[in-house]
């Protein structure tokens, strides 16, 4: 296979995860070409990374576009409220694009993409790591193959641990809808409800309905005297949401804690990492700092065929992980993705009698984990994989994202926040 060309856009966490392939992958399958970062140091750190000649680094997308650089493909993970205005300049320039989830928060803006790219002919795919995970891809072909016959009931649920909650959605740069353009639900668990619409494929979903809200990291539940900042709380050495203990003493979620400090995270000192908390976003108490992210929601679809599927997410959990439990009309699943393994449940009448088996099905050997973080379980990687392969023109997987195939997840999550909000049950527009 020929060596493929990507440009990086946006070269925080996500992008560079996606493009470290370049260097990770068993042989040389993708050089990045350029990159393009409005931070002077994650620019030039990437660009370093990936060995782009210095021409080739831009601190503005239009310089990137008018410099016409040929690439098989851009990796479009700019932050959310700006997918839409980076897709579209890229769409009309002509490049294929990896577009980091979710795609919109705007319905509207959504099928714009949609119609633009379809224009254009350029190929788009969505970053929904988990269908490339192995542990939901066997799940995907145990269903295709028929042994949990058709499903009729689908619960998910993800609990996402306090750490990354907290420095993501209370304290940190997705902590506010208008701000940033996304609910939890949908910067967090698109992957989820696009999973519902995946591994239920025969039918589209209908009718949505849910509930959810802010209750725990709220101004009342702060203990009595909290301060705005952490460093000069009276509760700061007992608080369990202390930014004191989460960020010095442990230093966690440094990659992005750190990095606005206008210098390599791995340079900065705990002095200025004192200073910093002062006055910083991600010094500030838990319970006064601000924003509308809900903490916890449940929501409900019903498929055309009748089928329904239920997902809860709840933030600042001891232990993150998600959980599945499908019901079909010969069989089960169910599982825990951490644990690397599932369960397979079957069941039929034989000669008047009613019969069961169960398997476990172990797929922790399946994961290819190369990331320098997190991985979705070996989600990543693959991506990437089949990513380069589908735009080489060698075929697509099973779990290609194409945009069309994103639209119905994202539809579910507008219409859950319809409900949310309104308190009625939402229909989803043909």
């Amino acid at each position: 296979m020929k060596v493929l060309k990507a440009a990086l856009v946006g070269a925080g966490n996500r992008g560079q995860i996606y493009c470290d392939y370049s260097m990770d992958s068993e042989e040389k399958e993708l050089e990045i070409v350029a990159v393009v970062d409005p931070f002077k140091v994650a620019l030039e750190q990437a660009s370093e990374k990936y060995g782009v000649k210095k021409e080739n680094g831009f601190s503005d997308l239009d310089e990137f576009i008018a410099k016409k650089i040929e690439c098989d493909f851009v990796v479009d993970a700019t932050m959310d409220e700006q997918h839409y205005e980076t897709a579209m300049k890229l769409i009309n320039a002509g490049y294929n694009l990896i577009l980091e989830k979710p795609i919109t928060g705007n319905k509207d803006e959504l099928l714009a993409i949609e119609r633009a790219a379809k224009e254009k002919g350029v190929k788009i795919l969505v970053c929904h790591v988990l269908r490339y995970a192995p542990f939901y891809r066997t799940i995907k072909n145990v269903i295709n193959e028929g042994k949990i016959g058709k499903i009729i009931s689908m619960e998910m649920n993800e609990h996402v641990g306090k750490y990354h909650f907290l420095d993501s959605y209370v304290r940190g740069k997705w902590n506010s809808e208008a701000r940033c353009g996304s609910g939890f639900l949908l910067a967090k668990c698109c992957h989820d409800t696009d999973l519902i619409c995946w591994l239920n494929g025969e039918s589209a979903p209908e009718k949505v309905s849910s509930f959810g809200s802010r209750s725990l990291f709220v101004s009342k539940n702060a203990p009595e005297g909290a301060t705005e900042y952490c460093y000069n709380c009276p509760h700061t050495k007992t608080c369990m949401y202390s930014a004191q203990k989460t960020h010095l003493e442990q230093d966690l979620m440094a990659f992005q804690t750190w990095r606005d400090m206008g210098k390599p995270v791995e340079t900065v000192t705990k002095e200025e990492k004192e200073e910093w908390l002062k006055h910083n976003t991600y010094g500030k108490c838990a319970y006064n700092s601000g924003g509308d992210i809900v903490d916890r929601q449940s929501v409900s679809v019903e498929f055309e065929n009748g089928s329904i599927a239920t997902l809860t997410m709840v933030g600042g959990c001891s232990k993150a992980g998600r959980w599945i439990h499908l019901v079909g009309t010969e069989g089960e699943i169910e599982g825990f993705v951490e644990e690397k393994k599932f369960r397979l449940i079957r069941f039929h009448w034989d000669d008047g009698k009613y019969e069961e088996s169960e398997e476990t099905i172990d797929i922790s050997k399946l994961i290819v984990d190369k990331g320098k973080y997190g991985g979705h379980g070996g989600g990543d990687y693959a991506l990437m994989y089949d990513a380069v392969r589908f735009f080489a023109g060698e075929g697509e997987s099973a779990s290609i994202t194409k945009l069309d195939d994103s639209i119905n997840g994202h539809l579910i999550v507008y219409a859950a926040e319809e409900s949310r909000k309104t308190g009625k049950i939402v229909e989803i527009e043909k």
